[in-house]
């Protein structure tokens, strides 16, 4: 990848400064197979939300409010139903940790075996989702941001997200309810989701899948 020979070419410059490349690219961390993506047992599908997000509505000032907790087991269910298999990203390793998720990716850059690891804080409002990426090393080297982007946007290729600096931006398209996703936080080493919808629009997709219920 072209943009992998560029940061390994800065990093290589990085690393003279500091005492050697395979110093500087070595983690600091490693990946058990146990917690690697590809080995997680996914039982939780996108359909098994939707009835949480049900079972959660409340009439709140004319309008239905709902909200959704997502724990590590649930975000890893989904997120392994949503990469294709031969995704790269299955052989990384993610964990909801406090207010963020623990990212680890292993790499090989050149002769090296490496890992991108960072810190990704989740931040979301009407019907979008930002993953900030925060102190993102590559080894144990800083990766600059500019270099980040450039890696990102190539990785996301194809996949809708949007990529400015370290922040990845997602389009919430798939839940299949008339909601607004209102707010999404990571706290307590949970995913926090509300979301709403008017009554309007609630009557309106009530009336739409009993009509749709009666032709089958």
């Amino acid at each position: 990848m072209k943009v992998l020979r560029k940061i390994l070419a800065l990093l290589v410059v990085l690393a003279l400064f500091g005492g050697g490349a395979t110093y500087a690219l070595t983690p600091s961390e490693s990946i058990n197979n146990s917690e690697k993506l590809v080995n997680h047992d996914a039982k939780i599908k996108l359909e098994d939300l939707n009835r949480d997000f049900i079972s959660n509505l409340k009439l709140v000032d004319s309008n239905i409010k709902t909200s959704l907790k997502i724990n590590n087991n649930t975000f890893l269910s989904i997120f392994k139903n949503a990469v294709s298999d031969d995704s790269q990203l299955l052989d990384g390793s993610y964990k909801l940790v406090d207010d963020h998720i623990k990212a680890k990716l292993p790499v090989k850059l050149g002769l090296w075996d490496t890992m991108i690891n960072t810190n990704i804080k989740v931040t979301g409002a009407n019907n979008s989702v930002d993953l900030i990426l925060e102190d993102a090393k590559i080894g144990k080297v800083p990766i600059p941001n500019f270099a980040l982007e450039k890696y990102l946007k190539e990785a996301l290729s194809g996949s809708g997200a949007r990529v400015n600096g370290n922040t990845i931006t997602i389009t919430i398209k798939s839940l299949d309810l008339p909601v607004v996703v209102d707010n999404v936080e990571v706290t307590d080493s949970n995913i926090n989701v509300t979301a709403s919808l008017s009554r309007e629009k609630a009557l309106k997709y009530a009336a739409e899948n009993f009509n749709a219920y009666r032709r089958v």
